[in-house]
């Protein structure tokens, strides 16, 4: 028995591929295709599919009190079905015509009940080719997927099919909570769900997850994971509190209640849909704008299956973006529609002794960073810039917008020194001044000067440009750098170092504003050099001392000699310039 795995990023339509293969393989009229799931959702799913793309086919489904006719050339059906007597009486009805035999979900294929099908079958029939679909082939718990599957003859993941412009790219959030995981212990991979349940179940956090819902993404279709059933009452308990159309669903919520639920997703009447792992798998909305990750996993293949549920395109784009022949122009038509990104929205707790699957370490990120709903594969390559010409920056930063500063930064001193210092002129007598012509600055809600703003605004809008062009490109940049609008303006800059009495004071003039103290310093090196550093920080508050430096000295002939220090070094170069 020929046995081949395809590992495909959820979202490009494993469903569909199943469906074509009998006319792809020339299944001969006698032959037939079994397709076994284990979930109703994935069943009915597969059912349809295999009517529409196979209209002369007999397709049956056999689960609880259905029977597959014999007249069927294709039959869906449950793994939990097809075990003991009635997988014996199954396979004596259709095991000498079963040609192709399809494992949708096959990273569950390792367990006994699905080796029992697959060992039934070569016995009736050793031909029978036998094809796994799977978004996630590495299983957390380290079953061997490879004793069943031992060839991989297709793999794209979700990065891979991004790029390709199969799936919407991703723009993601960190939101960090006061809950301690350190005291939860593992099982197979990941936390024991009853003490993660407990851990994370907590008004601080709950509310964390609203607040985000409420800041970051307000009117988006969301999907919220979370830990537990009561974890997943209670959370969309909140939303409903709050106004929110919200939505809470489990395996325990009767299939008709649940049906109902998911159909008022899919359409209008409601935008979030809180839940406990019962969407993990064959829950195809490709509306879901925003997924909310509020059960912390250890596990890649869980947290895979958790934001997979967000990145399909939108159904009215899916054949036209198989059609198109290049990858730049199916991303140029993900970008014009009205669904060009997913948001990704970690809620990431304190922990020391476990290793957190998030966004940012699916691209190879620190667990760490935040990047701020910024496209994470756009952070991913800039902290790959910036580790490679600094790995100890690199180590320190923590957000997307300190990535920037850093490599703006790193730019601005690798500019030649000449002619930075050449921009302090001396303005008379014990007086210096350094002018910066008109620049665009502005300020954030907390009232701190945005660290290069301009630069960052600049790339921020050539960004958004790029993947939804037809969204509000200045306004996007706006809300990612926090800033307050009525803040933003041109702005000329003059300090001066002037010498008052005993000391050396650095004062800043904005635009037509008067004067103001910004420091003291007992040299004219080190005003300076306080003034450059308020500079380039953005801290150009005002009160603050520059720091005496530290005298190094040596024996000279039998005299104390002092060195010169590195303020005084940094003045005798101005004074050159």
């Amino acid at each position: 028995m020929r046995a081949q795995l395809v590992s495909l990023a959820t979202g490009l339509g494993k469903s569909v591929i199943i469906a074509t293969l009998p006319e792809l393989l020339e299944l001969r009229p006698a032959d037939l295709t079994l397709v076994i799931a284990h979930r109703d959702e994935l069943i009915q799913q597969l059912y349809e599919k295999m009517r529409a793309q196979n209209p002369d086919a007999v397709v049956g489904i056999e689960k609880a009190d259905a029977h597959a006719s014999e007249d069927c050339s294709i039959v869906v059906a449950t793994v939990q079905t097809l075990t003991g007597p009635r997988l014996n009486r199954f396979i004596t009805k259709f095991g000498r015509r079963i040609a192709l035999f399809v494992i949708d979900e096959a990273h569950h294929a390792a367990a006994p009940t699905y080796r029992a099908i697959v060992d039934k079958i070569a016995l009736k029939r050793p031909d029978a080719l036998v094809i796994g679909f799977t978004a996630t082939p590495n299983r957390g718990d380290g079953a061997r997927l490879v004793d069943i599957f031992p060839d991989v003859v297709f793999s794209m993941d979700a990065r891979a099919a991004i790029d390709a412009g199969y799936l919407v790219p991703v723009r993601s959030y960190a939101v960090a909570t006061e809950t301690n995981l350190d005291d939860v212990s593992s099982r197979g991979g990941d936390f024991v769900l009853a003490q993660l349940a407990e851990a994370v179940d907590n008004d601080e956090r709950n509310l964390a997850v609203l607040e985000a819902y409420r800041t970051l993404v307000p009117g988006t279709k969301t999907l919220v994971f979370t830990a537990s059933v009561e974890h997943a009452r209670n959370v969309a308990k909140l939303f409903k509190d709050d106004g929110i159309r919200a939505a809470f669903a489990s395996g325990d919520t009767p299939t008709a209640e649940r049906e109902a639920i998911v159909a008022g997703f899919r359409g209008r009447s409601i935008d979030v849909l809180v839940n406990c792992g019962l969407y993990l798998e064959g829950f195809d909305v490709p509306s879901v704008e925003t997924i909310i990750n509020a059960r912390p996993t250890k596990s890649t293949t869980l947290y895979t299956q958790v934001t997979g549920r967000g990145l399909r395109p939108l159904d009215e784009y899916a054949y036209v973006l198989s059609e198109l022949p290049t990858a730049e122009a199916r991303r140029k038509m993900i970008a014009m529609s009205n669904k060009p990104y997913a948001i990704v929205i970690d809620i990431v707790d304190k922990v020391r002794r476990h290793q957190l699957v998030t966004l940012p370490t699916m691209w190879d990120l620190p667990a760490q960073i935040d990047a701020q709903g910024r496209p994470i594969s756009e952070v991913a390559e800039r902290y790959e810039e910036l580790f490679k010409r600094s790995p100890r920056d690199a180590a320190r930063v923590r957000t997307a917008e300190q990535i920037e500063t850093v490599l703006i930064e790193l730019d601005d001193a690798a500019k030649p020194k000449a002619s930075q210092a050449a921009t302090w002129q001396q303005a008379g007598d014990e007086h210096w001044r350094l002018e910066r012509p008109p620049q665009r600055v502005a300020r954030d809600r907390k009232g701190r000067l945005v660290p290069h703003f301009a630069e960052q605004f600049e790339r921020l809008v050539h960004m958004a440009k790029k993947i939804a062009p037809h969204e509000d490109a200045s306004g996007f940049a706006l809300r990612l750098l926090d800033v307050d609008r009525n803040s933003v303006r041109e702005e000329s800059m003059q300090i001066d170092v002037i010498k008052r009495g005993d000391e050396w004071v650095a004062t800043l003039r904005t635009g037509k504003a008067s004067p103001r103290d910004i420091g003291t310093a007992p040299s004219l090196a080190e005003a300076i050099a306080l003034a450059q550093s308020k500079v380039q920080s953005g801290d150009l508050s005002g009160g603050a001392q520059a720091r005496k430096p530290r005298r190094a000295t040596r024996r000279y002939r039998g005299r104390r000699r002092r060195l010169p220090g590195a303020a005084e070094r940094a003045g005798a170069a101005v004074a050159l310039a």
